[in-house]
């Protein structure tokens, strides 16, 4: 009976890979007359659209602010008492429904290296843990498997308060966010009286999107609940890379590009963008098309210093609706002791106590890491805090409040000497919070000729965080093309809608 439900669903979510568009076969696959795009910002989007362009001959300039290439995804090194030591912005997952991006992995050799995490485990204040290993796959199934884990009992799935819960299985993108985004992730728990162990999970799901629950959309709560749980078989397992992001991921990427033209620009910061007839002039260069991939916070400065865009009631109607996320922060440490807990996975989620949201064991994940760990007897964690609380504003006070909630979870780590450290705390991730989706941003402009490219755009498919700066980059590049009368590349999803909608 449950093989069958199981054939059932697959069908009914379409094998859980549809296309986002079909290609036409008799279109040509490069340009016939030299075409000019300046790709603004160097992140997975950016990297997306400058690679998908310069591979059907466009003529390429790709400007990066920043000396490394990745935004988010990026990595640089500094210098700590003699030691050259690498970093990252922040521990990514790639999840196995990451299509678009994963594709773009084996093209450019970076697949290889991923390995995959063994849990997604939450530790929770009592010393017990959540975890979602060996989880029923099949979506729907995966939800009711939740009960053994203690998420919800049997008296959740038969309290009336309980029916709006199956709007998460309802994902339907114009309904759900009509209904859902003016309402928080804290008003739909009290309203539905959320069980304790399902708030937990919820609330990390949020917070991983950089926001406070009372502050997140629901309707992007549901969306991401979709993409990421009950729209395919692949579940909340996902891969890590097993080195740091420049040498296993952003080193492929570069070398990508450069073999197909594209010139990189690093340490470039665009300051204007001036719209011509013929096109946009960026850096005294003019080139046919722009596609602007920065991050939320640096694209309004961008277009209130650029006056040929301004008279686009539209388009600068939709950027300035664009909010960056709470404040967050990453801790790094180098140290003298690890963890006695052999068992843990690379990344792990905690049940909050004010600040730190996961840990990162990066002495057990990365290659470089590991032999540092070896030949210092030492750990390297991250501690990652996803929305700092309002009162948490003091770099000293942060990085105090980290510590102490980590020596919560590891209490033998207590006394440990911190050999070096890298501290981050930044605002520049987009908010996804209530009321913002109408007015968000989409790929196409009114504005002929300049595209949007990032994870903050809004697309038809439901898709987050690196997939969705990755297929943005991807879908930029197809309107290119699609300009150009050229075939466009094929760009997958999973279901658009879920089981019951």
């Amino acid at each position: 009976m449950k093989n069958l439900l199981r054939q059932k669903i697959r069908s009914k979510l379409k094998n859980y890979r549809v296309a986002l568009n079909t290609p036409n076969e008799t279109q040509p696959l490069k340009l016939s007359t030299p075409k000019r795009v300046a790709v603004i910002g160097g992140g997975l989007a950016g990297i997306s659209a400058a690679s998908n362009l310069a591979e059907r001959g466009f003529e390429v300039t790709l400007y990066e602010k920043d000396n490394f290439l990745g935004g988010k995804a990026g990595a640089w090194t500094f210098e700590s008492h003699g030691e050259t030591l690498n970093v990252e912005h922040g521990f990514h997952a790639f999840f196995r429904q990451y299509y678009n991006l994963r594709t773009f992995m084996k093209k450019v050799g970076a697949f290889e290296n991923l390995i995959p995490i063994d849990d997604y485990l939450i530790l929770l204040e009592d010393g017990n843990s959540l975890g979602f290993k060996d989880l029923e796959p099949t979506p729907g199934l995966n939800v009711l498997d939740l009960r053994k884990r203690g998420v919800f009992n049997f008296l959740t799935l038969i309290s009336p308060f309980s029916m709006p819960f199956l709007h998460l299985l309802r994902y339907d993108r114009e309904k759900t966010f009509k209904q859902f985004d003016n309402e928080n992730f804290e008003q739909y728990a009290r309203r539905t009286f959320m069980p304790k162990r399902m708030r937990l999970v919820f609330n990390s799901f949020a917070r991983a999107f950089f926001s406070e629950p009372e502050k997140m959309s629901m309707a992007e709560l549901i969306k991401g609940f979709h993409f990421y749980f009950l729209s395919n078989e692949d579940g909340l397992l996902y891969d890590v890379l097993n080195d740091d992001f420049q040498h296993s991921f952003i080193d492929h990427c570069e070398r990508h590009m450069a073999a197909h033209g594209v010139t990189i620009k690093k340490n470039k910061p665009v300051t204007d963008i001036v719209r011509k007839p013929q096109g946009f002039t960026v850096d005294g260069e003019l080139h046919n098309y722009v596609v602007l991939c920065t991050d939320v916070k640096h694209i309004r400065p961008l277009i209130n210093n650029s006056p040929t865009l301004q008279q686009y009631s539209s388009f600068n109607k939709s950027v300035v609706g664009l909010k960056p996320s709470d404040r967050y922060a990453v801790l790094r440490i180098w140290t003298d002791k690890y963890e006695q807990q052999p068992d843990l996975p690379f990344f792990i989620f905690t049940d909050r106590l004010k600040a730190l949201d996961s840990i990162t064991l990066y002495h057990k994940m990365e290659k470089t890491s590991a032999a540092w760990s070896a030949k210092h007897n030492g750990g390297i964690f991250e501690l990652h805090s996803y929305a700092l609380p309002a009162d948490l504003k003091d770099d000293e006070a942060i990085k105090q409040t980290l510590m102490e909630e980590f020596f919560h979870y590891f209490p033998e780590l207590k006394g440990l000497q911190i050999r070096h450290e890298f501290f981050q705390h930044r605002h520049d991730f987009p908010a996804f919070h209530t009321g913002l989706y109408n007015s968000r941003p989409t790929i196409n402009t009114e504005i002929a000729g300049l595209y949007l490219a990032g994870d903050w755009v809004k697309m038809d498919n439901p898709t987050m965080l690196m997939e969705a700066a990755y297929t943005s980059g991807s879908l930029a590049a197809n309107a290119i093309m699609q300009k150009e009368g050229l075939r466009e590349n094929l760009l997958e999803s999973v279901p658009l809608k879920g089981i019951f909608a």
